[in-house]
């Protein structure tokens, strides 16, 4: 039973032309069985870092050339998806406008392709990809866990429980590792585990040809220590520099794309970098080894990794040595002397010296073919496509069976509801909008004190960045100025609430100076505390340096209510006069208040709360 004709949408963790990996054998399969395919490439699990630059180039080029980064792959049924989105997967904000474009771009692409009823593959659970499966609205939805993600890098650890969640809400679960299936079984009872497999025809196909190895394989002198795949953070490059030491009469052959800083390698002679290699030229370069090896760190990430490269050595007949991880483990009890498992560096050179040695034996050669054949991918697919295949026929068949008059019903029942809530949420935002609500809230927190004269003129300027876009810096400056030139003190003491370059202090001092306060009169505080109440505490420890007992007081005045608050209990010896600023002539009352200002008034009363609790007013 398989998957024929359908539609399919795989959101991947790699892009296409990343090495060949579990994602193409699945994407080509399913092509090969008469379905469409479309392939999305990875949207992240991480932030971007330095060594992405060259993955983002490609992406904007693949926009470039695609219809607004969709193209097809030489006129097949596959159809790759390069996004281009904002690259901080857990930020509510660039996961608001990064649905918004990609569920969009993918709507439209089904829409225009006639893609109906897909079924989703998915092998990310990150918020951004369940959303859009969510609005997709798939026939059946898969979670392909490929590897032990959450644990992959610190940053990545953010997705341990949107996964979670994804194990627990998709119909169908693929592990590709046994530690990974264990773990999901606690969040779905249908989870099934399908390892990479081979192309086990083209391995037997290049070990049966009289075809020779690559010209710049049959160039290195043996015996061959070779590895097949990418060299990541997981590639133990100290024990790959103690076997070169130990095999110094071996050359070491590392073929696959570099995504780490090999440089600790580089100086040694007998270890040679082939880079990349197409796929369908591996088994005859595999052909050429003496040894194969799985030389991976031991971590939480790497128990969760299946070595795929195992099976490859195998179908050639070479021995293989790996570290000891747990998918390892597993093969070695069901394939016993198939790969030697070792616990330690000096366990893992003796353990190849001696595999270069047995490398001709038949017997062991024949039983590794014989393991690697049944670890195939052709069997692997078929598997795979047969659990999706009954869950399809489920699926369908309760869709038939379900009343429509009960679904129409519903329907209405929703629409009429939505009308509702839709009519509430008008009302309620022409109530809040255009009443004078927020107009009579915000005159609650403004204080206006007939101006007298004091010691001091204490301005506190606000936050830094805010002052600077809507310029209330400006207005301070203006009324310290006036307010001194009328005689009511002779000192003004500035105090910001944020460090900046240029800070908003030392612009009102400008201001100050060049309407004619004297330098000597401005007293900047420049210790930029974080909230109302540590400045407070701050500038009153000042006052009492210079002998001042009472300040005229000038913030914002939606701030004023919350500041005198605080004056008054950390500053009890200080008289505090609020001075009316308003240059409006008649307070009329507003039918209405802008966004800005409703945000500030509703934090005003807020920061009232949250400070009445803590004690500081």
């Amino acid at each position: 039973m398989t998957i024929r004709k359908r539609n399919v949408i795989i959101f991947s963790s790699i892009d296409w032309s990343t090495h060949w990996q579990l994602h193409h054998q699945l994407a080509t399969s399913l092509i090969s069985d008469g379905n469409r395919v479309l392939f999305v490439e990875n949207t992240g699990v991480r932030s971007i870092n330095i060594g992405d630059v060259g993955r983002l180039s490609e992406r904007i080029h693949n926009w470039r050339k695609g219809m607004r980064g969709f193209f097809n792959i030489d006129g097949s049924k596959l159809t790759i998806y390069s996004p281009i989105l904002i690259p901080f997967p857990y930020s509510k904000l660039s996961l608001f406008f990064n649905k918004r474009i990609f569920n969009l771009s993918i709507f439209r692409w089904i829409k225009v392709s006639n893609f109906s009823d897909p079924i989703v593959i998915s092998f990310l659970p990150t918020p951004l990809i369940q959303s859009a499966i969510k609005s997709i609205d798939p026939k059946i939805s898969i979670y392909y866990c490929a590897n032990n993600m959450a644990d992959s890098s610190i940053s990545a650890s953010q997705i341990r429980p949107y996964e979670d969640y994804f194990f627990g809400s998709v119909d169908i679960v693929f592990t590709a590792a046994y530690v990974i299936q264990e773990y999901a079984k606690s969040f779905s009872e249908k989870v099934f585990y399908f390892p990479p497999g081979i192309d086990f025809d083209k391995f037997e196909k290049a070990l049966k040809s009289k075809k020779g190895i690559p010209n710049d394989l049959s160039g290195i002198t043996k015996p061959v220590i070779g590895y097949v795949g990418a060299l990541g953070r997981v590639f133990d490059q100290e024990l790959l520099c103690a076997l070169a030491d130990e095999c110094s009469d071996s050359n070491i052959v590392l073929i696959g794309p570099k995504y780490t800083d090999t440089t600790f390698l580089e100086g040694k002679s007998n270890i040679v970098f082939l880079g990349t290699r197409p796929h369908d030229q591996l088994p005859y370069y595999i052909k050429g080894f003496d040894v194969g090896i799985v030389p991976y760190i031991c971590n939480d990430f790497t128990e969760g990794v299946y070595p795929s490269k195992l099976n490859e050595y195998m179908a050639m007949g070479i021995p293989s040595v790996s570290t000891n991880l747990r998918e390892v483990r597993e093969f070695k009890e069901t394939y016993g002397e198939a790969t030697i498992i070792a616990n330690s560096t000096e366990e893992f050179i003796e353990a190849v010296k001696l595999s270069i040695v047995e490398k001709n034996n038949t017997s062991f050669a024949d039983q590794r073919i014989k393991a690697a054949k049944t670890n195939s991918w052709e069997s692997r697919f078929k598997g795979i496509s047969s659990i999706i295949e009954k869950e399809l026929i489920i699926v369908e068949s309760q869709l038939m069976e379900a009343d429509w008059k009960k679904r129409f019903k519903g329907y209405v029942h929703l629409q009429s509801k939505r009308r509702k809530i839709g009519f509430l949420i008008v009302f309620i935002f022409f109530i809040i909008t255009y009443s004078p609500l927020f107009w009579f809230m915000g005159e609650g927190l403004v204080i206006r004190d007939i101006p007298k004269k004091s010691d001091a003129i204490v301005v506190f300027s606000g936050d830094g960045k805010a002052s600077y876009q809507n310029l209330s810096y400006q207005d301070r400056a203006l009324d310290a100025i006036k307010f001194y030139k009328s005689g009511y003190a002779d000192k003004v003491f500035l105090s910001s609430g944020r460090e900046q370059t240029i800070s908003d202090v030392d612009m009102i001092k400008l201001y100050l100076v060049s309407r004619g306060v004297p330098e000597s009169s401005i007293y900047i505080l420049k210790k930029y505390p974080s909230s109302t109440y540590q400045n407070v505490k701050m500038v009153h420890q000042n006052l009492e340096k210079y002998n001042v007992k009472s300040i005229l007081f000038l913030t914002s005045p939606l701030h004023s209510r919350r500041a005198l608050l605080t004056w008054k209990r950390h500053a009890t010896d200080i008289e505090i006069t609020t001075p009316d600023t308003s240059r409006e002539s008649i307070r009329n009352i507003q039918w209405g208040v802008g966004l800005d200002k409703m945000k500030v008034i509703t934090y005003e009363y807020a920061a009232i709360v949250h400070n009445w609790l803590k004690g500081r007013i």
